[in-house]
């Protein structure tokens, strides 16, 4: 899709920047090639200067001019050509306006995230950064809010898109535990890797793209948060078990077409017993506490950020005594792709001090995972967790992927 340059130079505003300087290096980053809407990178140095304020300016090789003959109209400017690394940094310094000695320092972004704690950002090596600083001595910040505008908020047909999926997903794992369901009481055979050839089945049928097969997992297989049968491993699911199911889809051949995943968990019996049935309640109430926060913040006009909503999420469960086993983010961004470029619920394995934008899409879905629990008569080993989609709007947030799951299935009392 092409940015908006309007849009972009509003936000380096708001921001207090100077601009935005995108490099790109072959296929070392994607974000500069997107927006500046190359189809190859080319396979020498390039920038782009998007300044608050006037035209976009160009620095490319001289033998590359060919590449960026089909930049988009809204990003042509004035361009510049370098073949040595000499005039390469000379070409940085009038990019910048370097030799044009502004009142005060320049305060630009780029694809760099401090301590590399958004990874999905940290496309600018560390010797580029000092090439930077050094030729025009700018001050380089993150550019990772820059980003999720312009790939991770979402176009109306994008949520639309998205919304059809979440539907198909649900009726899906309704199916699916039904499916479970149907084969227990029947006293007939059911594996882990059955249900999961059996949603494939299911969104096919409904001309959907999962990328990767769902996960179904009980009992220690759903303690390992990524576990995924195979038709060489997997385990057989017996009354008494707990089940888990985290499945995902997309509209097939759209490649702007948004995902939906969602995971429920479900005991396969008649009644659930009152241990695990309170673990659900301890995720369950995680899960809410999260929403209910962004949308506290949302209401009230004040920005959110994701580390924030992972330590409202974490910090419950931490209270009810599993705070080591919950052993992932609290949610990721969702979009085209399964694990997209906007901000992540996260405050564990990175810190994203992003904010959460109107526009974007996330997951909640925070977990309890004990590889070793026996509640009496149940399994050994035992996972729950509890996925929802959330969209963040101007003033509220919006959970797409409705009816929550708010305690745990008994699949055998259905």
């Amino acid at each position: 899709m092409p940015v908006n340059l309007r849009q972009i130079q509003d936000a380096l505003s708001r921001r207090s920047l100077h601009g935005w300087l995108l490099y790109g290096f072959r296929d070392q980053n994607p974000v500069a090639t997107h927006v500046a809407g190359l189809r190859s990178p080319g396979s020498r140095r390039w920038f782009l200067w998007i300044p608050a304020q006037g035209r976009p300016r160009w620095l490319i090789h001289a033998i590359e001019r060919s590449t960026f003959a089909g930049i988009p109209p809204e990003l042509a400017g004035e361009s510049r050509t370098y073949v040595s690394w000499q005039e390469l940094e000379q070409g940085l310094a009038w990019l910048l306006g370097a030799q044009e000695k502004p009142a005060s320092p320049r305060t630009i972004a780029m694809e760099y995230s401090p301590r590399n704690a958004v990874p999905t950002v940290s496309r600018v090596d560390a010797g580029m950064w000092e090439l930077v600083r050094d030729v025009t001595g700018a001050t380089v910040v993150s550019s990772g809010d820059l980003v999720q505008l312009v790939q991770a908020v979402l176009t109306p047909e994008q949520l639309a898109s998205h919304r059809r999926a979440a539907a198909h997903c649900l009726a899906v794992k309704d199916e699916a535990f039904r499916f479970i369901a149907r084969q227990l009481m029947a006293d007939a055979a059911v594996t882990e890797y059955d249900v999961q050839q059996f949603i494939l089945e299911q969104f096919a049928a409904r001309d959907l793209d999962p990328d990767h097969p769902p996960i179904v997992a009980v009992n220690a297989h759903a303690a390992d948060p990524h576990y995924a049968p195979t038709a060489q491993e997997h385990s057989p699911i017996r009354p008494g078990d707990t089940v888990l199911i985290d499945l995902w889809a997309r509209e097939r051949g759209d490649p702007q077409a948004c995902f939906a995943d969602i995971t429920w968990t479900a005991y396969c019996g008649v009644q659930v017993p009152p241990p695990i049935q309170e673990i659900f309640r301890v995720v369950a109430e995680a899960r809410d506490a999260a929403v209910a926060f962004v949308q506290e913040r949302l209401a009230e006009g004040e920005p959110v950020y994701g580390y924030e909503v992972d330590r409202v999420s974490r910090a419950l469960i931490e209270r009810a005594g599993y705070g080591p086993h919950f052993i992932h983010r609290t949610g990721h961004s969702l979009g085209p792709e399964l694990h997209y470029t906007g901000v992540n619920l996260d405050n564990l394995e990175t810190q994203d001090r992003r904010q959460l934008l109107p526009g974007v899409l996330v997951t909640v879905e925070p977990g309890i995972y004990l590889p070793v629990f026996d509640p009496g008569s149940g399994p050994v080993g035992l996972g729950v967790r509890s996925e929802i989609n959330c969209f963040v709007h101007p003033e509220r947030l919006e959970v797409t992927t409705l009816p929550l799951q708010t305690e745990m299935l008994a699949l055998m009392d259905r």
